[in-house]
């Protein structure tokens, strides 16, 4: 393969012995070899193949705007979701995650903060990603001398999981996420509340949601007995009673299945948590 072009210190554009156009990322390619220079495979750390002119056209553009500090930075996460994770990545996570890392460093240089509200599901449902976010925060700071901050964990994870080629968690995350919603939105509209997000019972409801639809979503079966716990919670809670009947009838519309009395008499619990927090708080 022969040098065509010098993008940075680590891309080049090359031609490839089929005569195609090629992009070709490595440690100091373009920094220390110049143009006509035939390349070593054992120089090479990955092949980008330009199938179309609007893709060539991008990655030319990407490669002008951005330092090539950012395609380093890209790499070394990369080559840690694949050694610690042996993660399958679509090809382009590479120049996605330069572009986002390079974007991000922009905003956070304007003092623009994008939140990531899925933080805490990410956590919680795909712990790798998750772990893969943490990491590359600590290499910015290591590189950059930057503290992005911790949105962009679970930004970074979101390419994570979109990128690999066999995504285990994506349709089950949007399964439970769903699940989530609408029973949140089955509460709002029976009692006509605010939640207040940031207060401790809200969040520990959320917390139980993403548990319950997961445990739904996997058939996993609660064998606890709480017939008596039950009886007596659902007489002193009439109000949330009714509104877990309508949780009752969304999840077997949705889904054909039985809410488990086990769920119900800790839906029933959290939703008078929620109520009572609310009452000392209008």
């Amino acid at each position: 393969m022969y040098i065509k072009k010098i993008l940075n210190n680590s891309l080049v554009l090359a031609t490839d012995d089929t005569g195609n156009d090629v992009i070709l990322v490595g440690k100091g390619l373009g920094h220390n070899h110049s143009v006509g220079h035939e390349l070593k495979k054992e120089e090479v750390e990955k092949i980008f193949v330009l199938h179309d002119e609007i893709m060539k056209k991008n990655i030319l553009q990407l490669a002008s705007e951005i330092d090539g500090v950012y395609f380093n930075i890209a790499q070394m996460i990369i080559d840690y979701a694949i050694m610690k994770y042996n993660m399958k990545l679509m090809n382009h996570i590479y120049l996605a995650l330069t572009d986002h890392i390079s974007f991000s460093v922009k905003r956070f240089k304007s003092n623009i903060v994008i939140e990531n509200n899925y933080l805490s599901e990410i956590r919680d449902f795909n712990p790798n990603e998750y772990d893969i976010g943490v990491y590359a925060l600590k290499l910015i700071k290591e590189k950059l001398g930057l503290q992005l901050p911790q949105e962009e964990i679970g930004n970074i994870a979101s390419h994570f999981i979109n990128a690999q080629q066999d995504n285990p968690y994506r349709d089950k995350n949007k399964k439970i996420s769903k699940i989530v919603k609408d029973i949140l939105h089955i509460v709002h509209y029976h009692f006509g509340i605010i939640y207040n997000e940031d207060s401790f019972y809200y969040n520990r409801f959320v917390t139980h949601l993403k548990a319950f639809a997961q445990r739904f979503l996997d058939k996993q079966t609660n064998k606890e007995q709480v017939d008596f716990i039950y009886e007596q919670v659902r007489n002193n809670c009439k109000a949330e009673y009714e509104c877990v009947k309508k949780i009752q009838t969304y999840i077997y519309n949705e889904y054909a299945r039985s809410l488990p009395i086990q769920e119900e008499l800790y839906l029933m619990i959290h939703i008078h948590k929620i109520l009572g927090e609310l009452d000392e708080n209008p």
